[in-house]
C-alpha cells in the first residue's frame, strides 16, 4: 500500500507544470449560481421550483474574455460575464439572463499568472433579460461590477485552471416601469480555462 501511495505522489507532483508568459490570453468558464432577486421577484424562483412538472437550470458564465499582462503577476482585459436562471415546464417558459461586459483585472499571488491564488474585478455595462413564451423584456443598460476570489493552477505550457467564487451586482432599469430601478445579484462558483 506504501508503494502505491508513494507511486500516486510522485505521479501527482511530477504532472505539475509551469506556464509560459503569452502575449494576450483568453478566458472561459461555467459554473453554478446562487440568485438574489430584488423586491417581490425573490420569492417567485422558490414557488416556480415547487410546482409540479417544473424544471429548474440556474447556470454561471465567463466568455469572451481577452486579457493583456500588466506585470509578472497581473492581467487587465475584457469580459462578459453573466448567469442565467429557467424554469421550464410542458407548458410554459421563463428565462432570467442576467450579463455583464466589463473590464476586468486579476492579480495572482504565485509565481506567475495563473498560479496560485487570485483576486478578480470587473466593472461595466450590465442588461437584464425576462422571457417567456409570450414575451421578452430587456432592461436598460446599467452599471454592474464583479468581485472575485479563486485558485490558479498551471496544466501545461499554454494552460491554466482558475477556480473561482465571485459576487456580482447589477443595477438596472426596465422600460415602463415595469420592474423599476433594481439590484440583481449573483454569488457563484465558477471552473474555467486560461490560455
Amino acid at each position: 500500500m506504501k508503494k502505491y501511495l508513494l507511486w500516486l505522489l510522485l505521479c501527482i507532483s511530477s504532472s505539475v507544470a509551469y506556464a509560459d508568459e503569452e502575449d494576450w490570453y483568453t478566458y472561459w468558464a461555467i459554473g453554478a449560481v446562487n440568485h438574489d432577486y430584488p423586491g417581490g421577484l425573490n420569492s417567485m424562483p422558490g414557488s416556480m421550483e415547487t410546482a409540479p412538472g417544473v424544471d429548474r437550470t440556474e447556470m454561471a458564465f465567463d466568455m469572451f474574455g481577452f486579457y493583456w499582462p500588466q506585470s509578472e503577476n497581473s492581467l487587465l482585459g475584457f469580459v462578459i460575464s453573466g448567469s442565467v436562471d429557467r424554469f421550464e415546464s410542458r407548458s410554459s417558459e421563463l428565462q432570467i439572463t442576467q450579463n455583464l461586459l466589463g473590464i476586468s483585472s486579476m492579480r495572482f499571488f504565485g509565481s506567475e499568472i495563473g498560479d496560485g491564488f487570485f483576486v478578480r474585478v470587473d466593472a461595466g455595462l450590465a442588461q437584464v433579460t425576462l422571457e417567456d413564451n409570450f414575451l421578452t423584456v430587456t432592461s436598460e443598460r446599467g452599471f454592474g461590477y464583479l468581485l472575485g476570489v479563486g485558485y490558479a493552477f498551471p496544466v501545461s505550457n499554454e494552460s491554466r485552471i482558475l477556480v473561482g467564487v465571485s459576487f456580482s451586482d447589477k443595477q438596472v432599469n426596465f422600460p415602463n416601469g415595469r420592474v423599476g430601478n433594481s439590484s440583481w445579484k449573483s454569488t457563484t462558483l465558477t471552473v474555467g480555462g486560461l490560455w
